[in-house]
């Protein structure tokens, strides 16, 4: 009859520290990162995709139709310079960022420019 009080004992204080320890581990995770995010985690989410308001300074920057400014990175200008006004593009997170380039533009197949948010246009 000892030996069945020991058990329960130290099975209760086993469920008690186990309890605690998923606890402690669940209030360290940042609240602004979604479940199972581990890097580029961004609160809001993107949207599929915006079309081209204008494209400006030799494709330096692209300005999109919600009033967004996003700057390209050097490599990619002379792609984002053949886009126009009114083409398509898809946004999407890159998962290893350059320079803070961190989302990417796609037009078509093969158009795609490293971008980074620069401001907002009215």
């Amino acid at each position: 009859m000892r030996v069945l009080r020991v058990v329960s004992v130290l099975t209760l204080a086993f469920a008690a520290y186990t309890t605690t320890e998923v606890v402690a581990q669940t209030q360290a995770t940042p609240a602004s990162q979604p479940p199972g995010c581990l890097i580029n985690c961004f609160r809001v989410l993107l949207p599929y995709g915006l079309y081209v308001r204008e494209v400006t300074d030799g494709g330096s920057y692209v300005t999109l139709e919600d009033g967004s400014v996003w700057e390209i990175r050097l490599p990619q200008r002379p792609v984002a310079s053949s886009w126009k006004a009114g083409d398509f593009v898809v946004l999407t997170n890159i998962s290893a960022p350059v320079s803070n380039f961190d989302i990417l533009l796609s037009h078509g197949d093969s158009d795609r420019a490293e971008a980074r948010l620069v401001g907002r246009k009215r």
